[in-house]
């Protein structure tokens, strides 16, 4: 090993007061919703946490090393980010702008969400050093929260199913959001605003189970993700468990259960698909008939592509630098061209007074952004791809590729957790490196 290795290898052990925050930052992420407290916004234990950390970080000069293609890619997405937010702040636009509700006012609500997005590096630059400090002491901190996230959502789909009364944690939505199934409202968030938020954390975390040898956990997290009635989240489950246990599907003393496996499988297919959960949120998501709304599903597969055609169409018209962070609900309405679609139809796409949103990332990016940071943010997803290949427990490609397809259909690109959890790679690469004598990676 190199004297630069050694050297950067050597790591001060953190402070009680520093483990206290790192344990509460990772704990607390699933509680975005419930455990919060309203100050104009749910304000969340791991983001107290994650301030004080960086607080920590700046106060006594510490200093994370990074591989030098993530530092040159993350630095520029800033840039390019914080132009469009303030060229935004002040451009006006030759058309109306949307009218809806808002936190702190349309300048207000982009300043905001630039805020998070900054939390959202901070958690990613923190996370590589938590994760390089001690991954497997750290990762455990993250792994109980996820286990108690499990099993809140698990009381409430059970017990709101069963109709038992449902005690709902401080800061939850009243309604939470819900699925009707077997004719009866099932809540579906977890501790998340939705259920496609709570099954890619299940999914993400129970990779963690498994790049820490938790198993059982990691099986439980994965079976957990039925509660969030996530048809996305449910299919990267099985994504998720084919690539992981590929060696072992493919070896010549598997081979002979392969036939009666896939059999079954094809049997419990054609049952399930007999069923109504099958027609209603698997079927008719993807095969409903978009020309008129007749149910939930179709309005659902309706409202997605819609909104996905005007983020593309919002970015084209400004592909530079977008129309700025949170700013895809103003200019919703200028790119709204349904066609020949029935009038009322277009009535309930176009959501009146209410903050509308692509519900893909790409196209967030794309259409607040510009296209120079969507091809910022896709090079990122596929260097931590290529990075996630260093792990020898096989957890955290398949996972990694889970989030990427799962942003097809996830609603924001600063949830903290997601570059948590972004952050697991770049450190398990760094550290391969380092261990391997023969290479030393520059880093800044």
């Amino acid at each position: 090993m190199t004297e630069n290795a050694r050297i950067n290898t050597a790591r001060k052990p953190p402070g009680h007061i520093q483990h206290m925050l790192y344990g509460c930052f990772l704990f607390f992420m699933p509680f975005t919703q419930a455990l919060t407290f309203s100050v104009g916004f749910p304000l969340k234990f791991s983001e107290l946490a994650l301030i004080l950390l960086s607080f920590h970080y700046i106060l006594y000069g510490r200093k994370v090393s990074l591989p030098r293609p993530v530092i040159y890619l993350l630095s520029f997405l800033f840039v390019i980010v914080t132009l469009s937010v303030i060229i935004n702040l002040f451009w006006d636009y030759a058309y109306p702008l949307r009218l809806f509700e808002t936190r702190f006012g349309y300048k207000g609500d982009s300043i905001s969400r630039y805020v998070y997005f900054i939390l959202a590096l901070l958690s990613f630059f923190i996370s590589v050093d938590i994760f390089l400090a001690d991954h497997v002491r750290y990762l455990r901190f993250w792994v109980y929260g996820a286990l108690l996230a499990a099993a809140i959502s698990w009381y409430l789909c059970i017990f709101s199913f069963l109709r038992l009364p449902v005690f709902l944690l401080p800061g939850m939505n009243i309604p939470p959001q819900i699925i009707w199934a077997f004719g009866r409202p099932i809540i579906r968030c977890g501790t998340f605003l939705e259920g496609n938020m709570m099954g890619l954390y299940l999914v993400l975390s129970a990779a963690i189970c498994f790049y820490i040898k938790k198993r059982k956990a990691g099986i439980f997290l994965l079976a957990s993700v039925i509660s969030t009635f996530s048809t996305l989240s449910i299919a990267c489950v099985f994504i998720f468990l084919f690539i992981y246990f590929q060696q072992y599907i493919f070896q010549r003393k598997t081979m002979i259960f392969a036939f009666p496996g896939l059999v079954l499988l094809i049997i419990l297919f054609v049952l399930f698909s007999q069923t109504t959960i099958y027609k209603n949120y698997v079927y008719d998501k993807v095969f409903a008939n978009t020309e008129k709304i007749t149910d939930n599903s179709s309005y659902s597969k309706a409202d997605r592509i819609f909104s996905i055609r005007d983020a593309f169409m919002m970015g084209v018209a400004n592909p530079i630098l977008g129309v700025g962070l949170a700013n895809y609900a103003l200019h919703y309405n200028n790119y709204m061209d349904r066609g020949n679609l029935d009038a009322n139809f277009v009535k309930i796409l176009s959501r009146e007074n209410i903050r509308v949103i692509p519900n893909n990332i790409y196209m967030e990016i794309w259409s607040e952004s510009g296209a120079i940071a969507l091809i910022l943010f896709l090079i990122l997803m596929t260097l931590l791809l290529f990075y996630a290949r260093s792990d020898h427990r096989r957890a955290l490609f398949p996972a990694m590729l889970c989030m990427v397809l799962c942003f097809n259909a996830y609603p924001s690109f600063i949830m903290i957790y997601l570059w948590s959890f972004m952050a697991l790679p770049v450190a398990e690469y760094i550290r391969r490196s380092r261990e391997d004598s023969g290479k030393h990676i520059p880093t800044i």
